[in-house]
């Protein structure tokens, strides 16, 4: 069996006690298992033991920087990530293990659920994870996120780590992600390994932020990979772009529910989720305007 390390940045999360639960109820053998909390941890809910390891930065530091400070102190075969406003499945750790029994194996992305009983979260989860629901079909993907991911160590060693020039959580996880299959790493999908997402967005504005940030960041990775993914015109032009926001932005919205009939009984956020892509796409503007 690999050794397992889990790493999960954190900045003064109120939830963070909930995440450690969920992995000391794993249904594993845990003695292979170390949980690698990196950041800062305000109110003192991270508790210290044979699992959970607790890595200070002494200040703030951005995802990319406190994943890459846990992927150094590592001691996994298989390095897991995950966020400290999420919660895993007891059977997470025992789904990624059981997929890398396949040595063509390489990354695995886990599925996303969450709860609907705010309609702003609800719009949120639904607009940037609707690729990667636990009712979505296992598959390759063309990025993954770092909320519910497993990479070999071999895959880091070859393509390094996350970059450090992305300052929130934006975008970082997206360069990570084509970098890897840049290198000839297959990204996998497999919707059996679970969490569930919980972040702190539940109003409009919450969204609106998150989205714009997401925006200004993610897009640069469309600059940086150009040749790599076909960067779509509209991404290289400010003017092209602002013409095309309204029909991008409904363009998004619809494949979303077009392309997964499960979230059709969510129809009721296409509103909540335009208008996330048009902060998106605001954000992306801002970043295109600026650098051509």
């Amino acid at each position: 069996m690999p050794r397992i390390s889990i790493v999960i940045p954190n900045l003064n999360s109120p939830m963070i006690d909930q995440t450690l639960t969920s992995f000391r109820q794993q249904v594993f053998d845990l003695s292979q298992v170390e949980v690698l909390v990196v950041g800062l941890d305000g109110p003192g809910l991270v508790q210290e033991d044979a699992l959970v390891r607790l890595i200070s930065t002494g200040t703030p530091a951005s995802p990319s920087v406190a994943r890459n400070i846990g992927i150094r102190q590592a001691a996994g075969d298989l390095i897991c990530f995950t966020d400290a406003d999420c919660i895993a499945e007891p059977d997470w750790l025992a789904q990624f293990a059981a997929a890398f029994t396949d040595d063509a194996i390489n990354v695995v992305g886990g599925g996303v659920t969450f709860v609907s009983d705010n309609y702003w979260t609800l719009c949120d989860n639904l607009s940037w994870f609707h690729e990667y629901l636990t009712t979505t079909s296992p598959g390759t993907r063309g990025l993954l996120p770092t909320l519910n991911l497993c990479v070999r160590r071999k895959v880091i060693e070859a393509v390094g780590g996350l970059n450090e020039d992305y300052p929130k959580a934006a975008g970082e996880d997206a360069e990570w992600t084509t970098r890897i299959r840049q290198a000839g790493f297959e990204l996998r999908f497999m919707p059996q390994s679970v969490i569930h997402h919980h972040p702190s967005r539940v109003s409009l504005a919450d969204i609106w932020r998150h989205a714009y940030t997401y925006g200004r960041y993610s897009v640069k990775v469309n600059a940086a990979f150009a040749d790599f993914l076909d960067a779509p015109f509209v991404f290289r032009s400010p003017w092209a772009l602002a013409l095309a926001l309204p029909v991008l932005a409904l363009g998004g919205t619809a494949r979303i529910f077009a392309r997964n009939l499960a979230v059709w009984p969510y129809m009721h956020t296409a509103p909540g989720i335009l208008l996330s892509k048009i902060a998106w796409l605001m954000g992306a503007w801002q970043t295109v305007r600026r650098t051509t």
